[in-house]
């Protein structure tokens, strides 16, 4: 088990702040709002047993977190405009120029040296994978309209915190208090031993080459001409990152052996690919036909039709009050 300190690994949230440690602590107010995001995972299959009050107790603190958080980044407002300037255009700029900067840092700091150990490189190019989606969705936060899309961008927020704590957890990394709590929520109490370090092999060689083959995929999707539509250009950029960090998922479960981790793999699946479903709706884009799930036969799979994915979003975390978005363009 590592025992570096964890102060500099936190997810960031909000600013430069380490999630739960940002200097403006959540007051009153953003313990209120907090009430308002339940947990993530109410509506998703269990994929580990745990006595129901342990897991409820896990869910409640991990959304009372997590809700400050999520309340303070779409609270954070973006620098006045210059005047003269055309609000919407500038909006625009400063969203796209927020994700070319937070696909940047996503990309170098996935770029790792293989260590042999196919969990522990999983866990080091997704968590900044993940990081580069909390990103976006921050910027969606400050410059989006869609009230759909600012709800699915609040449930990526908190997912993939939770997830990013979970897998150090997985792995056995020393974590914070912090991050034991949001790990909780996502695997109910039950981690797994470290694997132990291996010389690469062979397989090893085509995790990693499934890995790049998915990035590459994933940046050439994300390459997009902007329309002038915050909100549309979002999805036009999250969609393609959705389907890297499953594509990604997909090579943890095929090569990956920690337990753990491929429940999280799992997890990132179900997720995303419902949120892709969400964000297309959100913006009236036509849904395409479905691949198979890992777990299930191309037949067995239907295509999602827009009631179902009108009562997803009626399970979802409620939107936070318009009040706490002073950004608007």
């Amino acid at each position: 088990m590592q025992s570096a300190d964890t102060s500099n690994r936190l997810p960031r949230a909000v600013g430069g702040e380490p999630a739960g440690c940002a200097s403006g602590a959540p007051n009153s107010g953003d313990v209120m709002n907090a009430a308002l995001l339940p947990a993530r995972r109410a509506t998703l299959p269990k994929l580990a047993l745990r006595s129901e009050t342990a897991t409820r107790s896990h869910r409640n603190l991990a959304s009372l977190l997590l809700g400050g958080v999520v309340a303070l980044a779409a609270g954070r407002g973006a620098p006045a405009a210059p005047a003269g300037t055309p609000p919407r255009h500038v909006a625009e700029q400063r969203f796209i120029d927020e994700n070319k900067a937070a696909m940047t840092k996503m990309m170098t700091g996935m770029t790792i040296k293989s260590t042999g150990d196919i969990d522990r490189d999983f866990v080091s190019m997704m968590v900044p994978h993940h990081q580069g989606a909390i990103d976006m969705a921050q910027a969606e936060l400050r410059y989006g309209h869609n009230q759909q899309l600012i709800r699915v961008s609040q449930e990526i927020i908190a997912g993939q915190l939770q997830e990013i704590a979970a897998m150090h957890v997985a792995l056995g990394d020393k974590v914070s208090a912090f991050e034991a709590a949001l790990a909780g929520s996502v695997l109910h109490g039950n981690t797994a031993v470290p694997s132990a370090a291996r010389r690469a092999t062979a397989q090893e060689a085509r995790f990693l080459h499934e890995n790049a083959v998915a990035m590459d995929r994933m940046m050439a999707g994300m390459s997009i001409s902007p329309t002038g539509n915050v909100d549309r250009d979002f999805v036009s950029m999250m969609v393609p990152h959705h389907q890297g960090a499953i594509d990604m998922a997909q090579a943890e479960l095929s090569h990956g052996q920690n337990a753990s981790l491929r429940r999280i793999a799992q997890e990132i699946i179900v997720d995303e690919t419902e949120q892709i479903t969400l964000m297309r709706l959100a913006v009236n884009e036509a849904l395409p036909q479905p691949a198979p799930s890992p777990t299930k036969p191309a037949s067995a799979t239907a295509a999602p039709d827009r009631g179902n994915a009108a009562s997803m979003l009626m399970r979802m975390s409620p939107v936070l009050s318009a009040t706490n978005r002073t950004n608007q363009p």
